[in-house]
């Protein structure tokens, strides 16, 4: 069989699963394999790489996608072996984060843009995922118990592609929902729909504050910020949504005051 034959029916069997859309960017950028044939495929990753320029880890996500293509290929019966595929090597773990300065200037830089402006403030007080915050509906946000459950209920849990947190509401979290209540069944909407993406009004608040980053830094920086508190890793790894506390500490304990400190403190010259 030819690698496009094998991903071409492997597409068809994400097709109603939350993988779909990754799966599919990541099919379509495999093409250049598509000729070959399983004997073949292991002998040109490195080709495919080359002529692909594209980071180390977006590179990895499509050639897990190929590799779990070839194996549930071979789990149906319609190969025979499962080719060796090599990955390149990880990246390092992305440590990026704003200052205190370039927050204010991102929320202030927003104000023409509602919408984001509410995400981005949402986003620096949950740490949540961008999608999470898009997606959250007013049903998801229990202020007599005081939590925000960024866990779509539509979406069973074998199906939930990304870990997403419960968080308690802080006071002022609390008043920015409050203040943010509308019709709409989301938190964030426009025109009384849901918002889908702003990249248009992200671009003109980067060019606006000098910033070249993605909404995804925001993430990043609340965790940074709780980890130079010294607030625990596995509170900070709940609040992320993270599956193990040792994902939190692989990016974020270096940012820690107490990070190796009692380790090195039995060390002298």
């Amino acid at each position: 069989m030819k690698i496009k034959d094998i991903l071409d029916k492997y597409e068809q069997h994400l097709c109603n699963t939350v993988s779909y859309g990754r799966a599919k960017v990541a099919i379509k950028n495999l093409s250049f394999l598509y000729p070959y044939e399983i004997n073949e495929v292991a002998k040109h990753i490195d080709k495919y790489v080359a002529k692909r320029n594209a980071s180390p880890g977006t590179i990895n996500r499509e050639l897990t996608v190929l590799q779990a293509g070839l194996r549930w290929s071979f789990k149906r019966g319609d190969i025979g072996f499962l080719p060796s595929i090599s990955r390149l090597p990880s990246p390092p773990p992305r440590s990026k984060f704003l200052t205190d300065p370039q927050v204010e200037a991102l929320k202030s830089a927003s104000l023409d843009y509602p919408h984001v402006h509410l995400f981005i403030r949402i986003a620096l007080m949950t740490g949540q995922r961008k999608e999470a915050i898009l997606s959250l509906r007013w049903d998801q946000v229990d202020f007599q118990a005081g939590l925000v459950d960024f866990n779509d209920p539509s979406i069973p849990m074998p199906h939930r592609r990304k870990g997403r947190g419960v968080v308690p509401m802080s006071n002022a979290l609390r008043t920015l929902l409050l203040q943010a209540r509308k019709d709409s069944p989301y938190v964030i909407s426009k025109a009384g729909k849901r918002v889908r993406d702003f990249r248009a009004a992200w671009s003109h608040i980067m060019d606006k504050t000098g910033l070249d980053i993605t909404p995804h830094i925001l993430r990043h920086t609340v965790a940074t910020q709780l980890a130079q508190k010294n607030v625990p890793m596995p509170q900070i790894a709940r609040l992320l949504g993270h599956s193990s506390t040792a994902i939190t500490e692989r990016v974020y304990a270096k940012f820690s005051p107490d990070f190796c400190r009692q380790a090195v403190a039995h060390l002298n010259a």
